[in-house]
């Protein structure tokens, strides 16, 4: 089925937002030029730049497709940011989405999330969408009409942007939903969810007015361990980083979902993967490593590997 990979791009591409990018660049693992980055999440354009957010250092670092380095672009904490988790390239508004998750501090209480939108060439600051005081924002996708779906990973559910709108409002509540992280639209039109702790693949079917249909949970061909963003890479295949070590893609036939593993060994914690022609770039968390603010965390670094 991935031997097909181009021509389902062919298909799938005005179906799917975001789902397919076959623009060549430097292959190769792509250094991030600070430290302490603890990335959560990367996006890729249709010409081959990477943008990688920083939760760490609450930034955005980009690398253009004739660069082996990714550099930092929006700089720590500018523009209010907190902890950058979520992004997404939005092709067809050429706009760069920003899931900022807002302060995490030491007592465990949270800060206010919200959603930004940046200019992907200059970096310069577009819309902001504040969210409700308990909402949460993780992993983002856009479905073919243009409205922005985010997962709110602590309340089990998901928001939505509609055209036009000005603030992001809750579509989908579901306790089978807890842990909710990575979406993904595939040319069924229906919108695909992964749950982080139970490691659950479920499909959300779409009523005709744009309303959710209860939650499918589908059958998968292994365990996933730890699923964290996923991103569409044709009409009925999903790219999933697994925290516990893999990158995985996804072919989804009726509710069964059949994985082929990627690259597996990744002990440093996949959060995020994007294709960019026939490779595959993740970016790795090292979460654990976090809590010591003494401790080297070592180089970070995105893995880049053939999709085959």
């Amino acid at each position: 089925m991935l031997k097909t990979k181009h021509v389902a791009c062919l298909l799938g591409a005005m179906m799917i937002a975001g789902g397919c990018h076959a623009a060549p660049r430097v292959v190769g693992d792509v250094p991030i030029a600070d430290t302490r980055v603890f990335p959560e999440n990367i996006a890729a354009s249709p010409d081959g730049t990477l943008w990688i957010g920083s939760v760490g250092r609450a930034a955005v670092y980009r690398a253009l497709p004739n660069e082996r380095t990714a550099a930092p672009w929006i700089a720590p904490g500018a523009h209010g940011l907190k902890r950058v988790m979520g992004l997404y390239h939005d092709d067809s508004r050429n706009l760069l989405w920003v899931c900022d998750a807002g302060e995490r501090p030491a007592d465990g209480s949270r800060g206010k999330a919200s959603i930004r939108t940046f200019d992907p060439r200059t970096g310069a600051p577009k819309d902001s969408y504040p969210f409700e005081a308990d909402g949460g924002c993780n992993d983002l996708t856009i479905a073919a009409d243009g409205t922005v779906y985010v997962s709110d990973f602590e309340n089990a559910r998901i928001f939505r942007l509609r055209p036009g709108a000005k603030a992001f409002t809750p579509w989908l509540a579901d306790e089978r939903l807890a842990a909710v992280d990575g979406l993904a639209f595939l040319a069924d039109g229906a919108l695909y969810a992964n749950t982080f702790r139970e490691g659950g693949l479920y499909r959300i079917p779409l009523d005709a007015d744009g309303s959710p249909g209860s939650p499918v949970k589908l059958m998968v061909s292994q365990a996933l361990e730890r699923p964290d963003a996923m991103r569409a890479i044709g009409p009925d295949t999903l790219l999933v980083a697994e925290g516990g070590g893999r990158i995985s893609a996804i072919t989804i036939r009726d509710d069964h979902a059949t994985v082929r593993v990627v690259r597996e060994g990744l002990t440093d914690g996949p959060a995020a993967a994007v294709l960019v022609g026939d490779t595959v770039y993740a970016v790795q968390a090292k979460f654990a490593k976090m809590r010591d603010p003494a401790a080297d965390p070592g180089e970070f670094v995105v893995a880049a590997m053939p999709l085959q």
